[in-house]
């Protein structure tokens, strides 16, 4: 049974193909979907040593990971004027709103394993 989707001017089925083919890029990467979960599942923010500890990634991977995710708009870095330095990355609106599709993902995967 198809599911019934709305319909969409041709240009702006487009534009959406295009930024849901960047989502996918960026989500695609190793690593980042575990990022992101962790974003979701548990309350930050999180500090860039504490994820590199639960996440057991590299420092390079890491760090090129969250810059994406940060460009993207689903994270925000935060520094703090400090000795040490301290930075620290929280969930923005836009990634809070990928929860739910992370949890319709999930239970597709559990279904279909």
């Amino acid at each position: 049974m198809a599911h019934e989707h709305p319909k969409y001017d041709p240009a702006e089925r487009v534009a959406q193909d295009a930024e849901l083919a960047e989502l996918f890029d960026i989500l695609g990467r190793p690593h980042t979907t575990a990022i992101v979960r962790r974003f979701a599942c548990e309350a930050g923010p999180w500090r860039y040593s504490e994820l590199q500890e639960t996440l057991d990634i590299s420092p390079t991977t890491l760090s090129k990971r969250l810059a994406a995710l940060t460009e993207a708009g689903i994270i925000e870095r935060e520094s703090y004027d400090e000795i040490p330095p301290r930075v620290e990355y929280s969930t923005t609106e836009k990634g809070e709103a990928l929860g739910p599709a992370f949890d319709e993902l999930l239970v597709w995967v559990d279904s279909y394993d």
